[in-house]
């Protein structure tokens, strides 16, 4: 009788130390737990972003160099067309340059040049940032005066041939520094009315 007072008395006094390392164990377990959870959520939430930030480099590096195509096509277009219009110009006395182009000849060169000229504009235009497509419109304006002054659309003197052509030169630059600011090409560039050789004598006319 004794001993089973004894072990009742017992039994109520352990019960709340029991309790209490029941607890204590469920606490640790617990914390583990949410240690384990937050670990991960962590890990993936960091895979995931530095996917995201690859991903972005990535589509950006895309993104510049289709921009790069876009402006060195459209430079390009540019070229070929001021090229006929100086040959064009020397054909009627207004520029000396080597190779001079008969009218009949010439202006369909011109026209075809005007096309593909059009063409590459379009890619300028889904590509470029504001500042490069304003620079290439104020670009394309100026080679228009070119034009103008070959197929007799606005009369003009050597003087004045040169006078449109050295303003579209500086707007050449202009479009070459939006293009190279586009991109983030941050080296020096020299303008043509900053270029020492450029400002120098001629050694042609030496």
């Amino acid at each position: 009788m004794r001993n089973d007072l004894f072990e009742a008395a017992l039994g109520q006094y352990c019960l709340p130390q029991r309790l209490s390392e029941w607890q204590g164990d469920m606490s640790g377990e617990l914390f583990t737990l949410i240690g384990v959870l937050v670990g991960a959520a962590a890990s993936y939430i960091g895979g995931a972003l530095m996917e995201r930030s690859r991903w972005r480099r990535q589509l950006s590096t895309r993104w510049d160099e289709r921009r790069l195509e876009a402006y060195l096509r459209y430079a390009d277009a540019i070229k070929r067309f001021t090229s006929v219009a100086g040959r064009l110009a020397a054909g009627k006395g207004l520029f000396d340059l080597p190779q001079p182009l008969a009218q009949d000849v010439g202006l369909e060169r011109l026209a075809d040049a005007e096309l593909e000229r059009g063409y590459a504009f379009e890619a300028v235009l889904l590509m470029g940032d504001a500042e490069t497509i304003s620079a290439a419109r104020a670009l394309q304006r100026h080679a228009w005066v070119l034009e103008q002054l070959v197929r007799d659309m606005r009369p003009g003197t050597a003087e004045d041939w040169t006078q449109a052509f050295g303003q579209f030169q500086e707007k050449r630059d202009e479009y070459y520094v939006a293009a190279r600011t586009s991109l983030g090409v941050y080296a020096a560039f020299r303008l043509r009315a900053e270029d020492p050789v450029i400002l120098g004598q001629d050694p042609r006319q030496l």
